[in-house]
């Protein structure tokens, strides 16, 4: 009979799985690798994430992987943008192409497309082997041999049917703008190769995000019907039961640290692994904060207490300084706002890259 687990225990074993609870002392492509890759809808957000996990790391070294075509950007999981090790990239993204698939074919983006897909995704690949380019232009170009249709459409065609990768100098720390793309062929010389085995994925996916269910694993990647890969490695697998009666999988020797471990707070970006990699988020996110991350044009960027996200925050520069600004989704004691400002002020040094005076306001709690 499955073992129960109540949420503080899931909070703590994903935390540390995902490298939270203290600073890791791990290679950035290998942490990058470990965790099947990083969100990074964001151009800042792999830097904050390793930022949070890693301990001494600096943007400049996780620059210089992505300009060395050792870490690619690109859309993976759930038809979302993640930045991954070239060779995770290269089994990835074939695995998932039927979700992509499914993404760029749906019904709305069919009636704005007056031309044959195949036909626009050859001259897609044309236009890009001659050069990087950002999306808009693309579209524009390839537009010229398909007049009827709508351009962002067109390179969406190219860019669902085609792993392109977000290259340098777009997408990377201190550079916005609109991102260039390129085919992962002609960036890095080599194509996609055979897809990852599923039960094989299962079992990297439990070791960075378990316990999990089948349906965490399906909402993480975009991809359904993975019972049978469950099935296929169930006996290198135990089981557990969540409060909610809810049957959890994971690694027998995997850490499940305590439920009482102290865990730091943390300031995560927009978008992160720790609550992106699950169906159902209580083991980090409360029904109050649930009902207070509306998603609108992404998630809002949170802080935790004891490991459980406990309000908003933002992050103003205004030249040599900084204002922060939380907004706390309950009443914080005197000793967890102490603490919640050093680690604010540390990360907001970090993505100001050393603003000399950092002030943080702290709104009142909205009932």
């Amino acid at each position: 009979m499955p073992e129960p687990i109540t949420d503080r225990q899931l909070n703590r074993a994903t935390l540390s799985r995902q490298m939270m609870l203290e600073g890791v002392d791990m290679a950035i492509p290998e942490a990058v690798a470990f965790l099947l890759g990083l969100q990074a809808q964001t151009t800042n957000g792999p830097y904050q994430a390793l930022w949070n996990r890693l301990s001494g790391f600096t943007p400049s070294a996780l620059t210089a992987l992505i300009t060395n075509k050792t870490l690619l950007r690109a859309t993976t999981m759930r038809t979302t943008l993640h930045l991954h090790t070239a060779d995770d990239m290269r089994t990835l993204r074939p695995l998932l192409q039927p979700v992509l698939d499914r993404t760029f074919a749906s019904p709305a983006k069919a009636r704005t497309i007056k031309a044959d897909r195949a036909a626009v995704r050859a001259l897609g690949v044309e236009l890009l082997n001659q050069q990087p380019m950002t999306a808009g232009e693309l579209g524009k170009r390839l537009l010229k041999s398909f007049p009827d249709s709508d351009p962002y459409v067109l390179a969406q065609v190219v860019q669902g049917a085609e792993t392109l990768v977000q290259i340098p100098p777009t997408r990377i720390w201190g550079h916005g703008g609109p991102p260039l793309l390129a085919r992962i062929e002609t960036w890095i010389g080599q194509g996609v190769a055979e897809p990852i085995a599923l039960p094989a994925l299962v079992l990297r996916y439990l070791t960075a995000f378990g316990p999990a269910s089948v349906a965490d694993m399906q909402h993480w990647s975009g991809l359904t019907r993975l019972a049978p890969a469950f099935e296929a490695v169930r006996d290198q697998l135990i089981a557990f039961t969540a409060e909610d009666d809810r049957t959890l999988y994971d690694l027998p020797d995997a850490p499940r640290p305590d439920a009482d471990t102290p865990a730091p707070p943390r300031f995560l970006p927009e978008y992160d692994n720790v609550y992106l990699g699950f169906a159902d988020r209580r083991r980090i996110q409360s029904d109050l904060a649930r009902a207070r991350m509306p998603l609108v044009n992404g998630y809002p960027s949170t802080f935790t207490v004891d490991g459980f996200i406990a309000g908003k925050w933002s992050l103003a520069r205004r030249k040599d300084s900084a204002q922060l600004t939380l907004t706390p989704f309950r009443k914080l004691l005197k000793r967890e706002l102490t603490e919640i400002e050093k680690e604010g002020h540390a990360m907001a040094g970090f993505l100001t890259e050393g603003a000399t005076a950092i002030t943080t306001t702290v709104l009142p709690v909205v009932d």
